[in-house]
């Protein structure tokens, strides 16, 4: 027999049981709370009944709007519901709050991640994969279940990071293979930072690089006090610390490198180009070419910066910065 609508008190719902929620975080249930009061409940919520009381499969943010539309009456509140039948196992009741969310709208990472996680105590990858479609509203292969796996074993904040953006899939993936302790590093760096995939890449290649080399653990350059410094300064935003911690991990990745860039740096403001013309120097040691770029909105323009470059063939400076 299928589930069956029926009317139940809210102080019967176990709210503090959440073990089938999907979110990552709680909306804001005003404009649902408006829709609600004027409309009525269009898609009741799912409820399993467990020892007396009720825990929800779905609709979780429903249910919070309709208290939040009740808060101010007297009594007992009453809320339609779709009530499971007492035999519904486990798994069905994961399905159905999966299910229920996949076929309103695509699942984020971190979702399809947990949801993933929790189904692998029912299927094995090649079942979920198989059954992907009819549960997740999309069809996933079986490499991207097991990758969805492998990023499962992170802690719920690697989840929410995920879930907020500051944490790219491919780098919850390769962090989730460290040990504990070394996670934890990770999720507290990109915590504080705002960095794309592939400088989140750098940063974690950087560090494990080092700490191979010297011999030590992640944790100690985390302690490094430039890096502290750089991580937890309030005053900084994201997208500086950012650049502020690659710049220092190069430096302590490789020293001799970020010194004779430092060099080259000193003899570009040398030279003195104008405020119009850029000087870029190699990208790395396996690069030879030099870049030199200016605009010009006018032909005066065009032609002082021309003058501006000819002004400064003679200098050994920049013979030299051609001869590194």
């Amino acid at each position: 027999m299928s589930d069956h609508l029926c009317e139940i008190d809210v102080s019967d719902i176990d709210l503090a049981d959440e073990r089938y929620k999907i979110l990552f975080s709680e909306n804001n249930i005003e404009f649902l709370a408006q829709s609600i009061e004027e409309t009525g409940l269009i898609y009741p919520p799912i409820v399993r009944p467990v020892n007396n009381k009720f825990i929800i499969i779905s609709g979780f943010n429903r249910i919070r709007a309709h208290i939040h539309n009740n808060r101010v009456h007297n009594g007992k509140i009453k809320i339609v519901v779709y009530k499971t039948n007492a035999d519904t196992t486990d798994y069905q009741c994961l399905l159905k709050s999966i299910a229920a969310l996949a076929f309103k709208r695509p699942l984020t990472q971190a979702e399809l991640i947990a949801c993933t996680s929790r189904l692998y105590h029912f299927l094995d990858e090649k079942q979920i994969a198989e059954k992907s479609s009819a549960i997740f509203n999309t069809e996933l292969s079986v490499r991207f279940v097991k990758d969805l796996l492998i990023a499962a074993g992170l802690p719920d904040p690697g989840l929410k990071l995920i879930h907020t953006g500051h944490l790219s899939f491919k780098s919850a993936k390769k962090i989730a293979l460290f040990e504990k302790d070394t996670i934890k590093i990770f999720l507290e760096i990109f915590s504080n930072i705002r960095a794309s995939n592939n400088k989140q890449l750098e940063i974690i290649l950087y560090i494990m690089e080092i700490a191979a080399r010297d011999n030590i653990l992640p944790g100690k350059i985390f302690k490094n006090q430039e890096i502290q410094d750089i991580l937890f300064d309030d005053k900084k935003e994201t997208g500086l610390k950012t650049s502020l911690l690659r710049a220092c991990l190069f430096e302590l990745r490789f020293p001799t490198v970020f010194k004779m860039r430092q060099k080259v740096l000193k003899k570009i403001t040398s030279v003195k180009f104008g405020n119009k013309i850029k000087f870029l120097p190699p990208e790395n040691l396996d690069s030879q070419t030099n870049s030199i770029s200016f605009t010009a909105r006018t032909y005066e323009e065009f032609a002082s910066n021309v003058q501006n470059l000819n002004a400064v063939l003679g200098k050994k400076e920049l013979k030299e910065l051609f001869n590194q």
